[in-house]
């Protein structure tokens, strides 16, 4: 397909009522989109036939492009009219090998509808992480790709990517058509440029707005028509385009420079996880460091996928319904051939010695410790489980630093920067389906607390803290953390009553007011988003 939105293109609305109109509308196409991301996201594709897996990988894939489209545009008309997104993607890292990857999972199927096929050329010594911005890359390749399957009709589409003298990085589309006319090479990148007699459908738009996308990438497009026939377009990219830089004046051993990352592109994660926050933060990271992932909600269904293979290494939630998590570990430890020798990292906010105990007991390679509120410490983790379990690391890629946030007013009942760092791991329409679901896992565990400790229910006062203690760490809500300890140890030791009251009064009162801090942030970030008044009062 050719996208036909350009930055720059589009007359402004120009008056007050179409401004309201676009906000009006963006907030529900933002829902709309975020609703059927989420529910892609929780199909088990191993239970799917091959073709049906493939065309909804190919769906999911192309509803990632379809929501980084609607989110620039939209940002692009906010209040006043055409206004340019305050956050720059282009230093953002894009691990490589997961960019060509998405587009073998959208473009394969559309191959097979064709009768052709797509095969991916990827040179070996690349970067493995680009600095650039993805959406902009993907739209650009999206356009090539498109046009090669559309206008070759047969034989078979090639996505390369290799390294030209001078750090040059060069993505290619080669196919086996008829290649350029004369008079489409004389008018290719011209806007509506597409020479008359045409039978196929189209609007001549797609290599007018990949050439103007790749010039604000800081590349170039170059046509030809190969030797052996077909067409050959590419995108070139010098270093100073997609690699890392430091601002002006920093210094590249200072605290400015990004920290490492591992690069976990080709590996597959299990996770584990049953509360809806934390699944989203780590899929998410997971993401962000290329890896692939399935997510099970519960220890039953962690077992049952666990047991058919297929994964690389397995982060493992210990309080999880079903069956716990050093139960799950202990079963796969069990298990006959391969896959009981699969890396496991227990996921716990349990950290006193008698629980790392039982952890390791159970076979946990390592413990990762909630709450996780850094991709860094994430990413250090599933790095040193691989090399202490298979003896190799994963290649290292490069995070982005990211700014202080200034702040006005009294002290916050969470740490600001902690949460800018969750944002943008998320991006930006995971980062509203996080705060939302961040905002629906506190009103939950507030009601669910009360209610266990009106009637002294001291199981569900700990599997109510330690939810607490989780997602209160995410943010950096320290003295609810704490609290939630306080209580959970208290809980344990079953002490008295009236001492673990008081406390839970104390986490009521701060739980209401990160709600309330967390509800702001969804309006003050994300305008016409609004959460469930659920327990928020």
């Amino acid at each position: 397909m050719a996208e036909d939105w350009l930055p720059g293109s589009v007359p402004s609305p120009g008056t007050e009522k179409a401004n309201s109109t676009i906000e009006l509308f963006s907030h529900d196409i933002r829902s709309a989109v975020a609703d059927v991301l989420s529910g892609l996201r929780l199909v088990d594709f191993s239970q799917l036939d091959p073709a049906t897996a493939a065309q909804l990988q190919r769906v999911s894939t192309a509803g990632e492009s379809l929501a980084r489209l609607l989110d620039s545009a939209l940002r692009q008309f906010g209040e006043g009219g055409l206004t340019m997104p305050e956050r720059d993607p282009a230093q953002e890292p894009v691990p490589l090998l997961a960019v060509m990857r998405n587009l073998e999972r959208r473009w394969a199927g559309h191959a097979r509808e064709l009768s052709m096929a797509l095969r991916l050329d990827i040179a070996a010594d690349l970067p493995t992480v680009l600095h650039l911005d993805a959406g902009a890359l993907d739209r650009v390749l999206a356009n090539l790709l498109s046009n090669a399957f559309k206008y070759a009709d047969w034989g078979e589409v090639v996505l390369s990517v290799d390294m030209r003298s001078g750090d040059e990085l060069r993505f290619r589309v080669r196919d086996q058509g008829p290649g350029f006319s004369d008079a489409a090479l004389a008018r290719l990148f011209e806007r509506g440029g597409r020479p008359g007699g045409q039978t196929k459908p189209g609007s001549g738009l797609g290599m007018h707005i990949a050439k103007e996308i790749a010039t604000r990438l800081g590349g170039q497009l170059q046509v030809s028509n190969s030797s052996e026939g077909g067409a050959e377009v590419s995108l070139l990219l010098p270093r100073q385009s997609w690699a890392w830089h430091p601002s002006a004046g920093a210094d590249l051993a200072s605290a400015d420079a990004p920290p490492t990352l591992p690069d976990l592109s080709g590996l597959t994660a299990l996770v584990a996880e049953d509360n809806a926050t934390n699944q989203l933060l780590f899929t998410q990271m997971l993401d962000h460091l290329g890896a692939a992932w399935k997510l099970a909600p519960d220890g039953a269904e962690a077992l049952r996928l666990l047991s058919g293979g297929g994964f690389d290494f397995a982060l493992v939630d210990i309080d999880m319904p079903e069956l716990s998590g050093t139960e799950v570990i202990a079963r796969t430890r069990a298990l006959k051939g391969d896959t009981r020798l699969i890396p496991m990292l227990a996921v716990t906010a349990y950290v006193l010695q008698e629980h790392r105990e039982k952890i390791y007991d159970a076979g946990a390679d390592g413990i990762l410790a909630k709450p996780v509120g850094s991709l860094a410490a994430f990413g250090q983790s599933i790095a040193t489980l691989m090399l202490r379990t298979r003896g190799t690391a994963p290649r290292q890629i490069e995070a982005t630093p990211e700014p202080p946030r200034s702040h006005e007013g009294p002290p916050p009942d969470f740490c600001p920067e902690r949460l800018d760092r969750l944002i943008a791991i998320s991006g930006d329409d995971g980062g509203r389906e996080f705060l939302s679901r961040l905002h629906a896992d506190l009103c939950r565990s507030r009601i669910s607390l009360a209610q266990a400790g009106a009637i002294g229910n001291a199981d569900e006062i700990r599997a109510q803290t330690h939810v607490i203690i989780s997602l209160s760490g995410a943010v950096g809500a320290l003295p609810l953390q704490d609290l939630a300890n306080l209580a959970n140890a208290a809980a344990h030791r079953a002490e008295p009553s009236e001492s673990l009251a008081r406390t839970l009064v104390e986490i009521d009162s701060r739980l209401a007011g990160l709600i309330k801090s967390i509800s702001a942030e969804i309006s003050s970030r994300f305008e016409g988003e609004r959460p469930t008044r659920e327990a928020s009062e």
